[in-house]
């Protein structure tokens, strides 16, 4: 169904296994070698290099492929409905934990979340079980422990938010407590957000309630610059957006089929768990380094400065409540992403990564694949939270899409592809006529930057979009960030916009925290590196 005689020629060199030359060949009229190879033969022709000499493959036939691999890469019927009713028997399985969307938590599991989240909450801080130290994890007050923009991100927080679970499901009357999450997509806010534990100060009321939950005093005496520079109130209450300035940030950043959906410079999520790579999902090239780019690790950092104050510090977002929620969203993607691309097991995972030509010591190899503190506290290491249901739980959402996907433009698919054209190394500068760019801000030095930041495109003086950058007030003191000191953001940019600006562009980096006057401090390029802007054609 899939592949003819052309197809048969085109991808003979596509298993370019150095060291095995038997190996150089793929065999498409063999099921072993297409199932066991299927993330490279998808990765070659969703990004159209593959078939050469033909017609690229339209969208029904890589949807059909994709559709064949989320669902096991059967053989035949006969393995399709045993995998369709493995299927079935998960979602209802009363042995995992089964998390639901907050918005349909109602009744009596609603009252006992608020009850194990105010359980926690009112530990002792020194408890192991207790928010304060919990949320410390992420950053503050004890040991550094920072895993972002980095390939265990994602493994490191699914580890995260399951001891979190544990300590909520350690209060009495809440062993069956499982933790929601925030679909962020929905612009249904989730009421539970008002109530108990989760209620929050909001910056837009004349009169701001204070938080139910309040850093000590002690944290506050410890750590002044988090009340100084506004992610705090000074009685260490939680500061966050209220409901509407909340979805209006989300959407200048966030895109899908009905809002902007064709601005390329906001992130779409549905497109991004449909990316056929793991380098690509995430947002990091193919030696492993982050980039500011549409995809999954950019998405989380933007949301997590539209929510408010306190998760755009990732000093203290540990301590908001909704962030263990908006977590679990994060860890639901990774498994839609998972299930829609077959690498829900270690091999098939490992698989993938190694198709984009990256290396997958981070996932076993012994010491490498750590997740502390979670690999003493849990027994956890990267391979064993590949499979969320063999970890004993299971996200609780609609079927994996059997209708075709969004079908996006190939200027869209080739920004993924494209090389380096040219670069300057001032922040301002003219462009001249091109049909169509992408525009990388390269090696950003972030350990000189203290905190969270952004960076802003301007066309002949109108903003075009900003990213947001997540990071601690002191990044040096973290061991992974000063292994992941230099970053880079992508824009895109429209030929008739860049036309109307004159080629007029620039760039702006801007701290998070703002000023006493009020005012985001902005970031001349010579302290940060002199980083450069690289112009990419496209084509």
């Amino acid at each position: 169904y899939f592949f003819d005689d052309q197809d048969y020629n085109c991808m003979m060199h596509a298993n370019n296994d150095v060291k095995n030359e038997n190996a150089r060949t793929i065999d498409l009229k063999s099921y072993s070698e297409v199932s066991g190879l299927s993330s490279k033969i998808y990765y070659y022709v969703y990004y159209q290099f593959m078939p050469m000499g033909k017609t690229k493959w339209n969208q029904n036939k890589l949807f059909s492929f994709r559709n064949w691999l989320t669902h096991g890469c059967p053989k035949d019927k006969a393995a399709l409905e045993v995998f369709k009713k493995k299927q079935l028997a998960i979602s209802k399985d009363t042995n995992l934990r089964q998390r639901k969307n907050i918005n349909d938590v109602k009744g009596v599991e609603k009252q006992n979340l608020l009850k194990a989240f105010k359980g926690i909450m009112d530990l002792p801080n020194d408890h192991p079980n207790s928010f304060y130290q919990l949320g410390g994890i992420h950053w503050y007050p004890g040991n550094t422990y920072c895993e972002h923009h980095i390939h265990p991100f994602l493994a490191w927080h699914r580890a995260y938010i399951l001891q979190f679970e544990n300590a909520l499901r350690s209060i009495e009357g809440c062993k069956d407590v499982t933790l929601p999450y925030w679909d962020i997509s929905d612009d249904t806010y989730p009421e539970i957000f008002s109530e108990g534990p989760f209620i929050a100060s909001h910056p837009q009321d004349k009169m701001p309630t204070p938080s139910t939950y309040k850093l000590p005093k002690k944290f506050i005496k410890d750590y002044p610059n988090e009340v100084k520079y506004g992610s705090l109130k000074a009685d260490g209450s939680i500061i966050r957006n209220n409901a509407t300035v909340y979805n209006e940030n989300k959407w200048k950043y966030i895109r899908d089929a009905k809002h902007d959906p064709t601005n390329i410079n906001k992130v779409y999520l549905d497109k991004i768990i449909q990316y056929p790579s793991w380098n690509t999902f995430n947002g990091l090239d193919k030696s492993g380094s982050y980039v500011a780019s549409e995809s999954l690790m950019h998405a989380h950092d933007m949301i997590h400065n539209s929510n408010g104050a306190t998760t755009a510090n990732q000093d203290v977002t540990g301590f908001e409540p909704v962030f263990w929620l908006f977590h679990a969203n994060w860890d639901r993607l990774m498994w839609q992403w998972q299930k829609l691309n077959h690498t829900t097991n270690v091999a098939d995972f490992k698989k993938n990564v190694k198709a984009c030509g990256d290396s997958t010591d981070w996932i076993d190899g012994v010491g490498l694949n750590n997740l502390d503190p979670f690999t003493k506290s849990l027994g956890l290491t990267v391979d064993k939270t590949i499979d969320l249901n063999a970890m004993g739980i299971n996200y609780v959402e609609p079927a994996l899409p059997l209708t075709k996907p969004e079908s996006f433009s190939t200027d869209e698919i080739s920004l993924h592809r494209s090389a380096n054209k040219g670069q300057s190394n001032k922040s301002a500068f003219t462009v001249g006529n091109m049909s169509y760019v992408s525009l990388r801000v390269k090696d950003v030095d972030r350990l000189k930057i203290p905190g969270s930041f952004t960076v802003s495109l301007y066309l002949g003086g109108e903003l075009i979009q900003t990213k947001f950058f997540l990071q601690a007030t002191n990044p040096g003191n973290c061991a992974n960030c000063v292994k992941q000191a230099l970053v880079s953001f992508d824009f895109e940019i429209e030929n008739e916009k860049l036309q109307k600006a004159d080629g007029k562009v620039k760039v702006e980096i801007q701290l998070s925290n703002k000023n006493s006057d009020g005012k985001h401090p902005v970031i001349p390029f010579r302290k940060i590196g002199n980083p450069t802007i690289n112009i990419r054609l496209i084509h």
